[in-house]
């Protein structure tokens, strides 16, 4: 069932990605970045760390009730939103070989890493008895259009965010070892230097293109894609306290460091962003959980509301 909060598979207009990237017409292109950023992704710092031993299956055998189920809808969502960016990634990558082949090969890299990701959470649902159809997911799941714009505001948030999110969890877990309740999070340590890199080549794509941070209107879309990003995540994870206090966190407290970290990381590149420090934010925030919660009722009742 799709919702508004539904991690979403996204396409875009490839052509306007080949002119953006074709060096010929915009000289601005920082290809020594671009090449200095290749080899990083080329070292492959991640490429042995995904390596599953038998503490998965044992952990997963432990995992009983309301936990459980919640757990194997963290992993469903999130191999969902790793399989999403494989294949954004791979297109780009495909799509842009001719035009720019050092931009074109560095999508084809985080193609990889997004993959290796999705199948590692993938795998985790296997110590459930569950697994996804990626293949049937590719062919079945509606596709939600983005101009490159937008995909680089929105990707560049997506990718930071997941960083902060990971290294949160696993310094957490580190100092409170009592609720490493499965041996996934020990692996977000490094998982979430992926993140990270990714991020950062969303950066030099938004620097290389300056008409997208130097206007009014980049101001304005920047704020935009930061309070949908962040709100998606708040009322998402809201619904799912039993997750967060299941390995220890308190989930608005958790999603609040989120927040202000990717907040101050987006503010470096991002023209404009929200005052997510301001105590009125969370106020707001917490104002449309409660909405939330009760379009979430009406949408479970039998009754007929009164519009």
């Amino acid at each position: 069932q799709e919702s508004l909060l539904t991690p979403r598979f996204y396409t875009t207009d490839f052509d306007e990605m080949e002119r953006l990237f074709n060096a010929e017409i915009n000289k601005q292109l920082n290809q020594a970045e671009f090449e200095a950023l290749l080899q990083e992704f080329k070292t492959d710092y991640n490429q042995t760390h995904f390596v599953r031993n038998p503490e998965f299956k044992a952990a997963a055998d432990k995992m009983e009730g309301p936990l459980r189920q919640i757990f194997v809808e963290f992993l469903e969502r999130s191999c969902t939103a790793e399989f999403s960016g494989f294949l954004l990634y791979k297109e780009l990558g495909r799509r842009l070989k001719k035009t720019n082949p050092v931009v074109a090969e560095i999508f084809s890299l985080m193609s990889r890493d997004e993959a290796r990701h999705a199948g590692f959470l993938n795998k985790g649902l296997s110590d459930f008895n569950l697994a996804l159809d990626l293949g049937f997911l590719t062919k079945a799941r509606k596709y939600t259009f983005f101009k490159p714009k937008f995909i680089f505001y929105a990707t560049y948030l997506s990718e930071k965010i997941g960083y902060w999110r990971y290294i949160t969890i696993f310094r957490h877990l580190k100092a409170n070892p009592q609720y490493q309740v499965y041996p996934i999070f020990k692996y977000f340590d490094n998982w979430c230097q992926d993140e990270n890199r990714h991020g950062d080549f969303f950066s030099a794509l938004l620097k290389a293109q300056p008409q997208f941070l130097n206007d009014w209107k980049a101001k304005l879309w920047s704020r935009f894609f930061c309070l949908s990003v962040y709100v998606t995540m708040y009322l998402n994870d809201c619904q799912r306290t039993a997750f967060y206090e299941g390995i220890g966190l308190n989930t608005k407290e958790f999603d609040m460091h989120v927040i202000i970290e990717t907040n101050r990381t987006t503010a470096r590149i991002f023209p404009a962003v929200p005052d997510v420090e301001n105590p009125e934010f969370k106020r707001k925030l917490d104002r449309m959980v409660e909405m939330n919660q009760k379009i979430i009722a009406v949408g479970e009742s039998d009754d007929i509301p009164l519009v």
